[in-house]
């Protein structure tokens, strides 16, 4: 069995001492979204300074779209890796994923955009997947057309990706607009497993993501019970022929890790180019702790080494 690092060990305890534990499933939802904006704050101080920051919206089918475009060089015309944040589909936001977006684009060179997709349960499978894809073919058919700065970039460079719940949403996407799509970075997403050997090992550990957390979250989203076999959602079954350059990171103690896993398998099956990094002695979500923990900033470097190879930066 994997032993968990002293850095990650040191980590549980500080996030402990910031936010003491709680029932995601038996706290009222609002609370368990303030909790979370509450101890992501912590971690998301210090990193790089981007020069140009904007927050806009994109018009949807129903509702404004909100995003934030992160541009490190607003001087040139600069490729774009679209961030979808993690969060189970019910918590996170733009704000708490901020300095996971910094990182890459500071690290990569190349412009992020986080978009605050609508969560659930209040908004159930597909409606995110539409909105991100209403955004995809924005910048594609638009963006081109402002002149603000921070829209400096070049719609036929874009790579798409997410953390957790944001990679799930970034696989379903990819498969109805993969031409347009220059790269996937995934980190520890959920592809559609409904139960794996990394679910019995770690979905009931004491820390990290348990099996009630999971529950909860795939309750929340899904409309119905069948949503679990379209192809958005269960992403291993779905033809991955044609899907661009994949860059997957994973952790050893995460119960989705045979997820990123069977995906990376089932790529190379497929033929598509794709690069597995397997992280020791941590737990899911562990991109956040870039302030104590020296993995996720190994991770980070992974995945701007990623976006450069791919957007030819």
């Amino acid at each position: 069995m994997p032993v968990i690092h002293p850095q990650m060990q040191a980590v549980l305890e500080h996030s402990a001492a910031l936010m003491p534990a709680y029932s995601i499933s038996e706290t009222p939802l609002p609370l368990v979204r303030k909790k979370y904006a509450q101890e992501r704050t912590y971690w998301n101080s210090g990193g790089p300074n981007i020069s140009t920051i904007l927050e806009t919206k994109v018009k949807g089918a129903s509702a404004s779209i909100p995003i934030r475009i992160y541009h490190p060089n607003p001087e040139n015309r600069l490729p774009l890796l679209v961030y979808l944040h993690g969060g189970g589909f019910v918590v996170g936001s733009n704000d708490s994923h901020d300095r996971i977006m910094r990182e890459l684009a500071g690290r990569s060179g190349c412009a992020v955009l986080g978009i605050e997709y609508s969560l659930s349960p209040e908004y159930k499978f597909p409606v995110a997947l539409d909105e991100i894809l209403l955004v995809l073919k924005w910048l594609k058919d638009d963006v081109h057309k402002l002149k603000e700065p921070a829209f400096n970039i070049d719609p036929e460079r874009i790579v798409l990706g997410g953390d957790s719940a944001g990679a799930s949403l970034s696989m379903g996407v990819a498969l109805s607009f993969k031409e347009n799509l220059s790269g996937l970075l995934l980190i520890y997403g959920w592809f559609g497993l409904r139960d794996s050997c990394s679910a019995r090992l770690f979905g009931c550990q004491d820390v990290g993501m348990s099996e009630e957390d999971l529950t909860f979250y795939q309750d929340s989203y899904l409309d119905s019970p069948e949503d679990l076999t379209d192809l958005r959602l269960d992403v291993l079954k779905a033809n991955l022929s044609g899907i661009p350059p994949v860059c997957l990171i994973a952790a050893d103690m995460d119960p989705l890790l045979d997820d990123s896993t069977t995906l990376a398998a089932l790529l190379e099956q497929a033929g598509v180019s794709s690069e597995l990094h397997l992280h020791k002695g941590v737990l899911h979500g562990f991109l956040h702790y870039s302030r104590m923990l020296d993995v996720a900033v190994t991770a980070l470097d992974q995945g701007a080494d990623f976006l450069r190879k791919v957007l030819n930066l």
